[in-house]
């Protein structure tokens, strides 16, 4: 029986027909599993990487990819992750500039990218595998694995999928090199690695990674020399000035990540962060091995801490470890040149000379014993030894690579060198599964050249395979399914992370309106997790939109103590506390300390910034309505100089609001240089002009200049209701009711749903005296606000009116049931001799 030998790893990219089957066959299978994800929306971290980051939105110049992290903060805050990857966000700016904020471009870049890391899986396996069916089932498995699904659906997993590709492309560039030392593919491996880095920091291992395969092809053929040497001290060179430009030149993350994000970074016991950090390789191995628990968040308690020596996962641990170790050892060959010599170097010297001498072998040559059995005769189709040897020899490098790149891309963020913002995360995983993929490949491989002899065995083995690759197909796909959308996402978590995902679920069903099983979700969240302030907060805001702001203060204040620095938190109850009446003197200076807050620490500097502008315009109001008009002149100077990170939308509202005060105050000329900032930064902006328009219209002078700019206002903004309805208020102070009814039924037609428009609508009919037109417009504003007190004290004085006395009182009661003090319908009922005892 003839054994044919492995096939040995190809060290050129020239490809075959059978290749090229392979390759379309492995990234069709790619393609088609991440079909269902093109449609998919914007979910979870998505939203603050793309859709709140001003890098990708075109609001922040090109040159502050290079100042700023992934998340849009600069590197400098204080609340950085430190994450910088510009390449990776600069494509999410392309991907805004050809289609805007639809997610279907974004995903299907993800989808294209995990297609080509699969070709790519395959070239890799190409220039390790001995075997061509290790190669495609190693490509398959990378194609379908299930852990890939956060990588390739998340938006933001598109850091670890361009990483990836650079990687492998890096790495075949120095194969290529390795063949005749060219420096073109030194150089252009160099760049790919540079820029993977660029891409995602857990690719810093590229170089080392080029650098082990390079010495392990020196000790297999056992020599070395210069231009190895030279390629060697230039990767390393590179390695160590990226290390040293990515660790000291870059500014790292000044505030330690939160106790929710990495518990076990801030556990006190040394033996508990040990044995839990060096179990976390392990239970990330479960995943590739068994890819059913998938979770969007790792972080709290989702991987409990290992407390004591005792705790059965020390035993997975010890496996683990001792396992790597015993594949390194054997594939090594250190068992075997211990125990016996090699002679094939004596040969090579030896059977020149025996060729002289007239004879075929050098088994017994002058009294020594050789083992080599090396033949002069050509070789015979029976396997030799020598054979066996180079086919140990490309396993051995075959498994030392593929468990190189299961490990060092892994190794920055296992938190074994240093502490990570996270426990574990799925995406993190994309870049090492490929040598868990290689090395799948590597065993079927070698299960397939045992089976030669038997087409049954052969015929199992597809099998399993093709099970292996349907069951982790569909899995894939079902799982893309929970990264449709937000409720789906959450709900899939809940038994792996409970807190977070009920916490997060319960803030997305209150988005929706759905606030009892909103608050039910957060109320178990915080029965997991007492501390959670975002799940206190969002608590207060279900209450808030029920109108009960009795409960929401309470909430807001727990969420305010847990976290000092949520500026969102002191704007929600400062609100709550004016919506109560009694409360505006604490309501005011819980709003002045949101406004003031430095944020130290915040993650999302966007948000607090926001946050922190609302305060400062909700003091401005509330000073405003008080009559303390300099005190809101004040505060909102200082608005102008606090608030650095603005956007000009915001500035300009400032100036305008700054404006319209002064023009209170009468004065004047500082109240018009206002109005022009706010148009210097807004020139395109239709309310812009109508405030300028309001400033002029209070002083009397002015009157013709200040319609002028009304008018532009409209013609800058004509589908801007806010537009008309403005220059309707100004066209009615001048008595000219008429043009201004016009005005009016044209900004409630622009907004139909806007209770305020279509109350004045009804407001400009009883002033021109058509009653009954008006009586059918406070009717439609009382169906858009049915429980607004004054919606049905407007509709009741309109039939009191038309001396509808019965249906007029029917409307005073049910606004004094609604607001039992609203003064106008208890005057109006006691104009009717129909006083309500609202004690009653």
């Amino acid at each position: 029986m003839h054994t044919p030998q492995c096939r040995r790893p190809s060290m050129s990219l020239a490809l075959t027909h059978k290749d090229y089957a392979g390759l379309a066959g492995c990234t069709a299978l790619a393609f088609v599993l991440y079909l269902n994800t093109l449609n998919a929306g914007f979910v979870y971290d998505d939203r603050r990487a793309i859709l709140a980051n001003g890098d990708v939105t075109g609001v922040c110049p090109l040159s502050n990819l290079l100042r700023n992290d992934f998340w849009g903060t600069p590197l400098m805050d204080s609340g950085s992750h430190g994450s910088w990857r510009p390449l990776c966000v600069l494509s999410f700016r392309l991907n805004f500039l050809a289609g805007g904020l639809t997610p279907m471009g974004y995903h299907l870049v993800n989808v294209a990218l995990h297609c080509v890391a699969t070709w790519l899986v395959i070239l890799v396996g190409r220039t390790l595998l001995p075997s061509q069916i290790g190669v495609l089932a190693a490509g398959a498995l990378f194609a379908a694995h299930p852990a890939h699904t956060e990588a390739v659906t998340g938006l933001v997993g598109r850091a670890d999928l361009a990483a990836c590709v650079c990687y492998l492309l890096s790495y075949l560039s120095y194969r290529r090199h390795m063949l005749n030392r060219e420096w073109g593919s030194l150089v252009l491996t160099i760049i790919l690695a540079l820029a993977a880095l660029l891409c995602k920091e857990t690719a810093i291992t590229a170089l080392l990674l080029c650098g082990l395969c390079d010495i392990l092809s020196a000790v297999e053929r056992e020599k070395s020399d210069k231009r190895r040497i030279r390629s060697l001290t230039i990767l390393g060179f590179t390695l160590l000035c990226a290390v040293y430009c990515r660790l000291s030149l870059l500014p790292r993350p000044s505030t330690a990540f939160s106790v929710a994000d990495n518990p076990t970074a801030h556990e006190s016991c040394f033996w508990t962060r040990l044995l839990t950090f060096l179990y976390l390789p392990v239970a990330n191995l479960r995943l590739l091995l068994w890819p059913q628990d998938l979770s969007f968040d790792w972080g709290m308690e989702a991987v409990p801490r290992i407390r004591t020596l005792w705790d059965g996962r020390n035993i997975l641990s010890v496996g683990f470890y001792g396992s790597l170790l015993a594949v390194l050892w054997k594939s090594s060959g250190l068992r075997r040149s211990a125990s016996s010599m090699d002679f094939r170097e004596v040969a090579n010297i030896s059977l020149p000379l025996l060729r002289r001498l007239g004879s075929n072998s050098c088994h017994n040559w002058l009294g020594l014993t050789c083992d080599c059995h090396h033949q002069l005769s050509a070789p015979s189709h029976r396997s030799t030894p020598s054979s066996s040897s180079s086919s140990k020899s490309t396993s051995w490098t075959a498994s030392f690579m593929g468990i190189s790149f299961l490990v060092l891309p892994f190794l920055p963020a296992s938190n074994l060198l240093f502490y990570v913002g996270f426990v574990m995360a799925e995406r993190v995983l994309y870049l090492p599964s490929v040598g868990f993929c290689l090395l799948f490949g590597l065993g079927f491989g070698s299960l397939w050249q045992r089976a030669n002899d038997s087409r049954r065995s052969r015929m199992m083995l597809l099998c399993g395979l093709g099970l292996l690759l349907g069951v982790h197909g569909l899995r894939t796909m079902r799982r893309n399914w929970d990264w449709r959308d937000e409720e789906q996402l959450f709900r899939s978590a809940i038994s792996v992370n409970p807190p977070k995902a009920l916490g997060n679920l319960g803030s997305v069903l209150s988005a929706q309106g759905r606030y009892k099983e909103a608050e039910l979700a957060l109320r178990m969240a915080l029965g997991h997790r007492p501390t959670m302030a975002d799940a206190h907060f969002n608590l207060g805001v279900v209450h808030q939109k029920q109108l009960n702001f009795s409960s929401a203060v309470p909430c807001f204040r727990r969420a305010i103590g847990l976290r000092p620095q949520l500026a969102v938190a002191y704007l929600n109850l400062g609100t709550s506390l004016i919506a109560l009446g009694d409360h505006r003197r604490e309501a005011i200076s819980v709003l002045r300390t949101g406004a003031r807050l430095e944020g130290i620490g915040v993650r999302d500097r966007g948000a607090h910034e926001e946050a922190r502008y609302t305060c400062y315009l909700q003091l401005s109001v509330l000073y405003r309505s008080e009559g303390r008009l300099q005190e809101a002149v004040s505060i909102l100077r200082e608005s102008l100089k606090a608030l650095a990170l603005m956007a000009q939308t915001q500035r300009s509202m400032l100036h305008l609001r700054l404006g319209e005060i002064l023009s209170e105050l009468q004065d004047w000329d500082e109240a018009e240089h206002q109005q022009r900032l706010a148009l210097q930064l807004q020139p395109e902006q239709g309310a812009a002009y109508v405030t300028f328009g309001q400033t002029l219209a209070r002083n009397g002078s002015r009157l013709a200049e200040a319609e002028s700019w009304f008018k532009r206002a409209l013609q800058l903004a004509p589908l801007e209701a806010s537009s008309h309805h403005h220059y309707a208020d100004f066209l009615e102070q001048q008595e000219r009711h008429h043009e201004a009814l016009s005005l009016r039924l044209r900004a409630a037609a622009l907004a139909p749903n806007d209770y305020t428009l279509q109350s004045c609508v009804a407001d400009a009919l009883r002033l021109l005296n058509r009653l009954a037109e008006a009586e059918l417009w406070y009717r439609k504003a009382v169906t858009l606000q049915p429980l607004a007190a004054h919606a049905h004290a407007n509709l009741g004085a309109i039939l009191q009116m038309r001396g509808q006395r019965r249906d007029a009182v029917e409307c005073y009661q049910r606004a004094l049931e609604l607001q039992p003090g609203h003064a106008i319908s208890r005057a109006n009922l006691a104009k009717m001799n129909l006083h309500k005892d609202t004690n009653e």
